[in-house]
């Protein structure tokens, strides 16, 4: 079998604005530089997956004649063969602005109109879904995310592949999302979601998920910023953990720092590396990722 991964989720338009302090409210303040992308979690994982060589194909849904994001998707070099077309709808659009002093940033979301996939459109895109190596789901689009979790797990039946990862992010309640995390294979666990479900700290978090929401058989990852990262393959493994990577220097621009981490935990574990060489590896590269400006020409090495 190939090692093709598909990320299912979304896609929208960044307008990052970096300045050198944050400003002050009801302020005229100075941009530094401010740069149009291609946005949203799954494809920042596309475009940090392709850097490291991995097969990948992004699975999301853009207005048909919206010719900007298009533009900007191509740059990157994300193909549109596998996104849904809409005839009407607007895009997302994220207004974000970087504070390079301290590299934080603040994301203002506008969601925009547009009609998320359905599972059909996911079983028709993909009906050679064993074909793939790795499913990716954004914790998002809650009418639909267990349905298509469940076309995959049933098209692989015993098989072990394609294995099925969900990124839990959003701090809101959503039990869709609590429910969809004991039917995956590794769950990612932010830092803002982990806290919102009372834990304090990484390994705290990785262990209370696989008891809380029956992953016990899951493997459980959680990223904790300055803090660095902890992971369990199973509810009785050993517990990983590591520090994060500050060699590269400060934070400059943390914007897609989370999706950079994710994507490379998603490569690494589908060549088959061990979880404590993933977790190493995905925590050097996002340490120099934040150390620069944007997700492009990541030093990978």
């Amino acid at each position: 079998m190939d090692k093709r991964i598909i990320v299912v989720g979304l896609s929208c338009i960044d307008i990052v604005n970096y300045v050198e302090s944050y400003p002050a409210e009801d302020s005229n303040s100075r941009v530094i530089k401010q740069i149009w992308t291609a946005g949203g979690n799954a494809t920042n994982n596309i475009t940090v997956l392709n850097q490291l060589n991995s097969h990948s194909v992004l699975f999301s849904v853009v207005p048909i004649d919206c010719s900007v994001i298009t533009s900007l998707l191509l740059k990157v070099g994300i193909s549109l063969e596998y996104c849904i077309r809409r005839l009407n709808g607007e895009l997302p659009i994220s207004t974000v602005i970087v504070n390079e002093k301290t590299g934080s940033r603040t994301i203002m979301h506008y969601r925009g109109q547009l009609k998320e996939p359905n599972c059909e459109e996911f079983q028709r895109t993909f009906s050679n879904i064993c074909s793939f190596s790795w499913i990716h789901f954004e914790g998002r689009n809650f009418e639909n995310l267990i349905p298509m979790i469940e076309y995959v797990r049933n098209a692989r039946r015993n098989n072990k592949r394609p294995k099925i990862s969900l990124e839990c992010e959003k701090t809101q309640d959503f039990e869709t999302l609590e429910n969809a995390i004991l039917l995956v294979d590794v769950v990612f666990v932010s830092k803002d979601f982990a806290r919102k479900k009372g834990f304090k700290n990484k390994e705290e978090a990785v262990s209370g998920i696989q008891q809380r929401y029956g992953a016990s058989h899951a493997i459980v990852i959680c990223p904790w910023a300055e803090q660095g990262a902890a992971a369990r393959h199973t509810a009785d493994g050993e517990m990983i953990s590591v520090d994060a990577y500050v060699e590269a220097g400060p934070a400059v621009d943390t914007l897609g720092a989370g999706d950079c981490f994710l994507a490379c935990c998603i490569h690494f574990l589908n060549e088959g590396d061990s979880l404590k060489e993933v977790l190493m590896k995905a925590c050097r590269i996002t340490g120099r990722k934040v150390a620069k400006r944007g997700l492009l020409r990541l030093d990978i090495s």
